[in-house]
């Protein structure tokens, strides 16, 4: 069975949601395990979750989050997802710290901000290298049952370049090409 990997970027802003209201309410529930102190700081947890759901998916959308293929995600877009999660937590950080001074709720504990950053940064990222992983998984089980009929190529240049040949032939099936091999004058990249 093929699990469709091209999420579309709504579906992804609703599971973004839907895992902001998860890392604030996981980060009281962790820092404060569920005991009399959770429910004492539950006001603070609710506009903490305003202030998440409105301010996160925008930063998210600013860096370029709802923007991307995730199934062809790199270590580029990893820093990008680090870059928006923290820079998310640090407004949400200081919208809190502001409501607090405002005494808008009875206590705060700022342990809450970094134990979120943490949850939002794993969910968040989680979620669409999960989609990655899902893709690669797909494409090796394809790759195997074109071995038959396919013709084997060999990739001339070992560089950057050639890397992103590897890549296009063993996502585009259409070709009809199996990369076996490099072929490349410098001996350092053998």
């Amino acid at each position: 069975m093929k699990i469709n990997t091209t999420v579309r970027n709504r579906y992804l802003l609703f599971l973004d949601l839907i895992l902001i209201a998860a890392s604030v309410f996981g980060s009281y529930a962790l820092r404060f395990e569920l005991a009399e102190q959770f429910f004492f700081y539950l006001p603070s947890a609710y506009w903490m979750l305003g202030a998440a759901l409105l301010t996160k998916p925008i930063v998210y959308y600013f860096f370029g989050l709802y923007r991307r293929l995730w199934s062809y995600a790199s270590t580029q877009e990893l820093k990008l997802i680090t870059f928006a999660v923290t820079t998310g937590s640090i407004i949400v950080s200081l919208e809190m710290i502001i409501f607090a001074a405002l005494k808008l709720f009875n206590g705060f504990s700022r342990g809450i901000l970094i134990i979120d950053w943490i949850l939002s940064l794993l969910l968040v990222g989680g979620i669409r290298f999960t989609l990655r992983i899902i893709n690669d998984t797909q494409t090796s089980a394809s790759i195997q049952k074109r071995r038959a009929t396919a013709k084997r190529a060999l990739i001339i240049g070992a560089g950057d370049a050639g890397a992103m040949v590897v890549k296009e032939l063993q996502k585009n099936r259409e070709l009809n090409l199996i990369p076996v091999g490099f072929l490349d004058d410098n001996p350092i990249k053998i």
